[in-house]
């Protein structure tokens, strides 16, 4: 880690960005968060990354926890929770053993897959006579993949939140029920990860120095996605959600 300073202006643009963006996703629209996750990886090549961008999410998710701290669904997390840290643990033991760019393409793939059947299922619903069931969590199988595979996301490459997303999208939250409900989780998981990142070498006294200089930044972020959600209104900010899942499985594939 002694090599990533000093920092140039290029990099540290690029770090208080994605401090900024972090911030600001987890108080609003999730799935963006792998635009911070580009340009941490564009700031600090290698490894370095992650174990970077780790305490940031941690900081982003208490504030978010903060401000929706009311609105959490336990019942969701309850059932997703043990496959998850699950998929921690298997990510830790294969970090090293899967060239990075190759589980990027398949994660973007997955994610594609599960954006189509959640507009499909929308789309269905809209047409039908009957409501279609929205609860995904009720659905066993489908809360255990998604959990094994946000767990495996988010321990190799920061990257659960498009999954987790479009599993949330068909519970048919209310906004800030969406939001605290993935606020808690991310918190959770990622308070989870932090004793397995250190393991591995990716979380030094000096990258966290450098996590201390981004917490101005997360909190401007947090505090402009917590006055942007309430502008939106709840048609929008599922569109907004599919969009930004979209373009974080296009920009994994083509990586």
């Amino acid at each position: 880690m002694d090599a990533l300073l000093p920092l140039s202006p290029l990099t540290l643009g690029y770090f208080f960005l994605a401090a900024l963006i972090v911030g600001f996703t987890k108080t609003s629209v999730g799935g963006m968060g792998i635009l911070a996750v580009l340009l941490m990886a564009l700031a600090f090549p290698g490894k370095a990354s992650p174990g970077i961008l780790l305490p940031m999410l941690v900081v982003a998710d208490i504030f978010a926890v903060i401000y929706y701290r009311r609105s959490c669904q336990w019942h969701v997390l309850v059932k997703i929770f043990p496959l998850t840290a699950i998929g921690i643990v298997i990510g830790y033991f294969i970090v090293d053993l899967i060239p990075f760019h190759i589980f990027q393409i398949v994660l973007g793939i997955i994610i594609l897959a599960m954006l189509g059947m959640e507009v499909t299922l929308s789309w269905a619903g809209s047409k039908a006579t009957a409501p279609v069931k929205a609860d995904m969590s009720n659905h066993s199988l489908i809360t255990y993949i998604t959990g094994l595979i946000a767990g495996i996301a988010t321990m190799i490459a920061n990257a659960a939140g498009p999954i987790f997303g479009i599993y949330m999208l068909r519970m048919g939250l209310k906004k800030a029920e969406f939001v605290g409900t993935r606020s808690w989780f991310f918190l959770i998981i990622n308070l989870f990860k932090l004793p397995f990142s250190a393991n591995l070498g990716l979380i030094t006294t000096q990258s966290l120095t450098l996590n201390l200089l981004a917490v101005p930044v997360i909190l401007l972020g947090a505090w402009a996605g917590y006055l942007f959600l309430k502008l939106i209104d709840l048609t929008m900010f599922k569109w907004l959600i599919r969009a930004a899942v979209l373009f974080a499985a296009i920009r994994l594939i083509l990586s």
